[in-house]
């Protein structure tokens, strides 16, 4: 089989997988607590494939892997305020959000300070937001996929916006929380997978760390000061405690102590997949130190280092990171829509039926208009996510 051929294998197979997910949360959606939060069923390990896919994304396996290409060993340290961050929402955040029963951050916000007022300015607020970050996101895939395939920024945008946005207007939720299950699976496999490849055509990992420290010594010691590091680790630590994309995850859960063991198996799957991408982020120094841009690194990688069948998994995988957040995103922003503005202001008696359907209209309409503003091209893609 040519390369081409083994990598459509994959991505039919990968995608009828996805469709057939997608396919049976769509006969189990009958209420729009189904819709938004499964039925409040989500066990623990789905749960903590859910949390682990959210989080992770384009910018772990281009961003993180070409930070480690770049800078080496320090960066991991980000990794343990992301974790801190984690320990926080596990110990404070999430055990309040699911006891309260909510279906979105801002019905949590409404409640709270009994203020419609509050809870409409936190929908608009989440709606905004998101929209602007999924535009970076769309960006990101058709500058991969133009990068690594010569595809056309516009056909990749426009088959990320069809796949995902399918999956999540069928099934909502529990369609998804499945599919991330599966495309956690898929990314931690293609990481722990690539890791011997690298290290073998490295020579090994004394042979590696003494090459890639001849070229710059830092990568194997200390690039950052302690209190960047700390900055930077406090930052992601933040945002992971309080995203809304990964909190009203913890509604669809099926009590507190499910969330807490799904943040447990989260930090376990993080904790894989942050060391892997660092090995392969200096082990790609190793062998490409010259490379123009450090996100260069995991498309050489998949594309040259790999075999055509693991580089087609690993292909997989990126795809599989970037859909995982833009279905989070889409659902948080469909549910802020549906549920706290068109609900609580326009309909307040709208039937199940009637609130699915919105969900679902929203989904597109806001899956719409970011594709619209990335197909423009306003600015770069660090600049929008700023």
């Amino acid at each position: 089989m040519t390369i081409g051929q083994i990598q459509l294998l994959v991505a039919v197979v990968y995608f009828a997988i996805v469709l057939g997910v997608a396919i049976w949360g769509a006969f189990h959606t009958g209420t729009e607590e189904d819709f938004l939060a499964a039925g409040r069923t989500i066990g623990p390990w789905v749960g903590g494939a859910v949390l682990a896919a959210t989080q992770i994304s384009a910018g772990t396996f281009v961003g993180t892997l070409g930070r480690h290409y770049l800078t080496g060993v320090s960066w991991i340290w980000i990794w343990f305020g992301v974790w801190a961050g984690w320990m926080v929402s596990a110990i404070f955040v999430a055990p309040k959000l699911r006891r309260f029963g909510a279906l979105t951050v801002a019905d949590y916000v409404g409640t709270r300070f009994a203020s419609e007022g509050a809870r409409t300015l936190a929908a608009a607020l989440i709606i905004v937001t998101y929209t602007i970050y999924l535009t970076a996101q769309f960006q990101a895939i058709g500058e991969i996929a133009s990068a690594i395939f010569g595809i056309a920024p516009l056909v990749a945008m426009s088959a990320l916006l069809a796949s995902t946005g399918f999956y999540t207007v069928l099934g909502g939720v529990r369609s998804s929380s499945y599919i991330d299950f599966v495309q956690t699976l898929i990314m931690v496999m293609a990481l722990l997978l690539a890791v011997p490849v690298v290290i073998s055509h490295a020579g090994g990992i004394a042979a590696l760390g003494e090459y890639v420290g001849s070229i710059e010594p830092r990568v194997t010691g200390w690039w950052f000061t302690w209190k960047e590091l700390v900055a930077f680790a406090m930052a992601f630590g933040l945002s992971i405690a309080a995203a809304p994309y990964e909190m009203t995850r913890y509604y669809s859960m099926r009590d507190v102590a499910t969330v807490r063991y799904a943040i447990g198996i989260s930090l376990v799957a993080q904790a894989l997949i942050g060391s892997t991408v660092m090995i392969l982020g200096i082990g790609m120094r190793g062998l490409f130190p010259y490379l123009s841009s450090p996100d260069q690194a995991s498309s050489i990688l998949a594309s040259t280092v790999m075999s055509p069948l693991l580089g087609s998994l690993f292909l997989i995988a990126m795809v599989s990171a970037i859909m995982s957040t833009v279905n989070s995103i889409l659902l948080v922003t469909g549910g802020a829509f549906a549920h706290d503005l068109y609900k609580r202001l326009v309909n307040p008696h709208a039937s199940e039926r009637r609130l699915i359907w919105i969900n679902r209209v929203a989904i597109v309409v806001l899956g719409v208009i970011p594709f619209w503003f990335a197909s423009r091209k306003l600015a770069d893609v660090q600049t929008i996510v700023v």
